[in-house]
């Protein structure tokens, strides 16, 4: 069954896989993984563990652009546990993050990409 809630993305999604590293503020828990996609405004990436809404996090993306990371905070906007085809797998959860603070600099960097990657 496929997802039955409203779409409220601002921005245009691209499927892109880079590291990302997500730090749930003022706490030692890190999850190293991978995006599945993102945008401008967001990212959505693949969790070992489901995370609240609005909970705040900090995000390090390594984009293939730069060695620089872009580094900038976020908040859960949704976590979704995976379906029951993924059993092969350990527990995952799909999580949407929103950006918060973040430069205007590496949202330039981001929308680079994305056109780069609308334009194949």
């Amino acid at each position: 069954m496929g997802w039955g809630g409203i779409d409220t993305r601002r921005g245009v999604r691209v499927a892109f896989e880079c590291v990302v590293i997500v730090r749930k503020k003022d706490t030692s828990l890190v999850f190293k993984t991978q995006t599945e996609n993102i945008s401008t405004g967001g990212v959505c990436v693949i969790l070992e563990r489901g995370l609240l809404k609005n909970t705040p996090v900090e995000i390090e993306l390594s984009l293939p652009d730069d060695p620089v990371p872009v580094i900038c905070e976020g908040k859960i906007a949704w976590s979704i546990r995976r379906g029951e085809y993924s059993k092969r797998k350990s527990l995952q959860f799909d999580t949407g993050i929103e950006f918060n603070e973040i430069t205007d600099e590496d949202k330039g960097r981001l929308k680079r990409i994305i056109e780069e990657l609308l334009e194949y």
